[in-house]
């Protein structure tokens, strides 16, 4: 898959506009659904977003945390078939662009067979730009349109970014990876820290993820952790380490058995369920008495006790 972020002139493309943060459901059903369209035409099929979330420059106080950072998001499309993901620098002028002008741009940059969007997709200044006006954009420049409805949960329920994020605040996690079609991941460079988990005798890698990412809940996961070489059982805290504080928001995984050193390595944290929530403790031989229980729990959900 090319990712592009200096577009030049292309030929014949089936075209699939949104911001996908996550990759959720819905976004699968429209990128698989604007695949079958552009295997039909035999075309290429490349996805148009921004290489920022919108909020950043429309709500810069108040900007949404992420579920997915751009080589995240770029993982996930290669995974399911795009061809091309172009990415629009996303700043001030490109949010008070009238819609209008918005898709002549998209016209003349390539030959549009199709445009795939979401129902709720909005564009160009104050958000004119909706599924109304693509499919009559459509039908006067003579290319097809594909608004593809939203996913939804059994109780009628749509799925969306927001959605995931309430999940991932609530500690659901199994809840957040069924909303997104995959386990929800943490990636980040395994960092020195200050070794309070080794001090307490529960060595633990120290995750620095990205700071707009989406974290769960605060408290104790069993996890998988991807390594550059494997995949290992363990146990992690995230949150702020409020018995002994280190001042920061930390993800700190210990893995169940043989620890290798990671120190520098590029890994990924799967949180799998929650185990208990974060909270402060009398001391840290109290801290060190629930890690026990912590990880000995982990080992029996692991069936490794």
């Amino acid at each position: 898959m090319r990712v592009i972020q200096n577009p030049c002139a292309a030929g014949a493309r089936v075209v699939a506009l949104g911001t996908f943060d996550g990759v959720h459901r819905g976004h699968r059903s429209l990128i698989r659904s604007a695949k079958r369209m552009a295997k039909e035409m035999g075309v290429p099929l490349r996805v148009c977003t921004f290489n920022r979330h919108p909020l950043e420059v429309l709500r810069p106080q108040d900007p949404p945390e992420l579920l997915s950072t751009m080589p995240e998001k770029a993982s996930q499309m290669c995974r399911l078939g795009v061809d091309e993901m172009e990415l629009i620098a996303f700043d001030r002028s490109v949010a008070d662009m009238e819609p209008e002008v918005f898709l002549d741009r998209l016209r003349n940059m390539m030959d549009v067979m199709a445009v795939v969007a979401g129902w709720n997709y909005t564009f160009g200044r104050k958000g004119r730009g909706n599924a109304a006006l693509l499919t009559e954009d459509g039908r006067i420049h003579g290319y097809r349109t594909l608004i593809v409805p939203p996913e939804s949960l059994g109780d009628g329920t749509a799925i969306s970014s927001s959605l995931v994020r309430t999940k991932l605040r609530e500690g659901s996690i199994a809840e957040a990876g069924d909303l997104l079609g995959y386990g929800y991941t943490i990636t980040g460079t395994v960092a020195q820290g200050k070794h309070q988990g080794r001090t307490l005798g529960f060595p633990t890698a120290n995750i620095s993820p990205w700071k707009r990412k989406a974290l769960p809940k605060y408290g104790v996961y069993t996890c998988l952790l991807e390594t550059e070489g494997d995949t290992l059982p363990a146990v992690a805290n995230i949150g702020v380490q409020p018995t002994i504080p280190s001042g920061n928001v930390t993800v700190e995984a210990h893995i169940l058995g043989s620890s290798p050193v990671l120190y520098g390595q590029k890994v990924r944290l799967m949180p799998l369920a929650m185990l208990r929530e974060e909270r402060k403790f009398g001391s840290p031989e109290e801290l060190k008495a629930q890690i026990e229980k912590d990880r000995e729990e982990a080992l029996k959900l692991f069936d490794m006790a």
